[in-house]
């Protein structure tokens, strides 16, 4: 069905939500029943083997809005944000003269307004944004979030449960009060304004609506916490994971998150909390989804779904995300619907990378730029029901340098899961990006390299968890020689453009502790 004029775009993210938090994706225990996701899904297609480009916020979310992998565009670190020199899916939606609108969080123009007021917004975000209303996770909050839900910061802070490493908590409100609510009560505000005021034949709507849930602090609304029944929360397939056969790194940051032995109860507890926040979210976003059926926009609008990276949520013993390619850290949610072109409840198995969004949106909406980025389009299997496979997808993470190694144990005498690492922060180790490391996966394959250390390789057809590495097994040569040469072809594809932000300023400041003063709490051989 052709569309009645040019079609609107609703783009959802969450922050750091694991493709398998969900029913759409697992239906083996710990996940949690979709309402508003599954009528998604069944007005368009359900991506099987969809994944970030790096696992950290800032240089995923610039490569998902500009098509480019972070090794060439060169934000590869949580610092600094990206300038106003690229084509982004807003700035060309704004200047092909669409509404657009920024609910949630940003943090890759801009890390939202920490600390600051509204007018301390960079002038070229006002550019992108017609209006914006600003969000953030732990325990930093922009004035819009202060203003309409004061008690959220305060709590957050003074609550030490969520400070620690594996430390999760239920909220003393309930989900009418929670972020996610307000960023959908907020959207729909937003809608509606348009439908009424903003002549829609002549100025349809994008809009970016951000979730910071399900990051830590892992906290989630009472009500919503209780729907989750504690029985269906298990340990993961993976937890007695062998991991002595695996990378140094892997080793030490298993060694880190479980010193002192964290109890089964602590990290049932955090999973059920986790699928919570994933809950409320789900919950939440039926109430945009009905708007836009009240204002008859919901067939012409193009809608995506998708998360900037995972969450490890007890997979491997491991929790919250580093520089690392397994599933839990790298695969995300990816759902895309166009109700005009009549696509419903398809399901695509081949892998694809939040690189592709760019280019699938502009096929869709008919826009000329990001016709030459490093992703691929998705606009055939949204629009026709076809694909052309392809045979992998890549994700990179990491500085040049060398990862932390079990010999680094030492440099940690007083470490314990529990014992919060700096301040407040739950956070992970110095240098938790340091080492260069690839995956590339292909339909049914992993391989994981790492900068100077065990390489790793994955049967994901019959150990979707990952358990066992296969690198040396001669019955897989073959197979791995296959994906060594997928990662040149990847390199080789994007060795054309040169890093904008420079390889040692990220190495810096990776190595000063981003920003967290690590070099304050660590002995000085470290």
């Amino acid at each position: 069905m052709k569309p009645k004029r040019q079609p609107n775009l609703l783009f959802i993210m969450t922050d750091q939500q694991k493709a398998t938090s969900l029913d759409l994706y697992n239906q083996t225990g710990n996940s949690i029943e979709t309402t508003s996701l599954r009528r998604i899904a069944e007005s368009g297609v359900t991506f099987n083997a969809g994944y970030c480009p790096y696992p950290l916020c800032v240089p995923s979310r610039i490569s998902m809005l500009t098509g480019m992998y972070p090794s060439s565009t060169g934000y590869i670190g949580n610092t600094p944000f990206m300038e106003d020199k690229y084509d982004t899916v807003f700035s060309v939606a704004r200047a092909r003269g669409y509404r657009t609108m920024l609910v949630g969080k940003d943090h890759a123009y801009w890390k939202a307004c920490i600390g600051g007021a509204p007018e301390d917004h960079p002038e070229f975000m006002d550019k992108i944004f017609d209006r914006m209303y600003c969000a953030l996770h732990n325990g930093y909050q922009p004035p819009e979030i202060e203003r309409d839900l004061p008690e959220v910061r305060p709590w957050l802070n003074a609550n030490p449960l969520l400070h620690q490493i594996w430390g999760s908590d239920v909220a003393p409100w309930n989900s009418d009060r929670s972020v996610s609510a307000r960023l959908c009560e907020v959207a729909d505000e937003y809608l509606t304004d348009w439908s009424t005021q903003d002549k829609p034949d002549e100025k349809p709507f994008a809009m970016w609506l951000s979730f910071p849930d399900p990051h830590e602090f892992y906290q989630a609304p009472k009500d919503v916490f209780d729907i989750i029944d504690p029985d269906s929360i298990s340990l993961p397939p993976n937890w007695e994971s062998d991991i002595g056969n695996r990378a140094g790194y892997i080793q030490f940051m298993h060694w880190y998150f479980n010193r002192g032995g964290v109890p089964e109860e602590t990290v049932l507890k955090l999973i059920r909390v986790y699928l919570a926040m994933c809950k409320n979210i789900d919950l939440q976003l039926n109430r945009v989804l009905d708007r836009l059926e009240k204002i008859g926009e919901l067939e012409n609008t193009l809608i995506i779904y998708t998360s900037d990276h995972g969450d490890f949520n007890g997979d491997h013993q491991l929790i919250q995300k580093f520089n690392c390619g397994y599933d839990g850290c790298t695969r995300v949610p990816l759902l895309i619907s166009y109700p005009a072109a009549g696509v419903t409840g398809r399901t695509c198995d081949e892998p694809v990378n939040l690189t592709d969004l760019p280019a699938t949106i502009a096929d869709i909406l008919d826009w000329e730029e990001f016709q030459q980025t490093q992703g691929s389009s998705l606009a055939d299997v949204v629009l026709n029901d076809t694909y052309k496979p392809r045979d992998f997808t890549v994700v990179e993470s990491g500085v040049p340098g060398e990862s932390l190694t079990m010999a680094d144990v030492k440099n940690f005498p007083e470490h314990r899961y529990d014992v919060t690492p700096v301040g407040r922060w739950c956070y992970d180790p110095p240098h938790r990006f340091g080492g260069k490391m690839y995956a590339v996966r292909s339909k049914d394959y992993k391989l994981i390299v790492r900068q100077d250390q065990k390489a790793e390789f994955y049967d994901m057809k019959h150990d979707p968890w990952e358990t066992v590495n296969r690198i040396d097994d001669s019955e897989m040569s073959r197979l791995i020689l296959d994906h060594y040469q997928y990662l040149a072809q990847h390199l080789c594809r994007i060795s054309a453009n040169s890093p904008e932000v420079t390889i040692a300023q990220q190495d810096k400041w990776y190595r000063a502790g981003g920003d967290k003063t690590w070099s304050e709490s660590l002995p000085e051989d470290v």
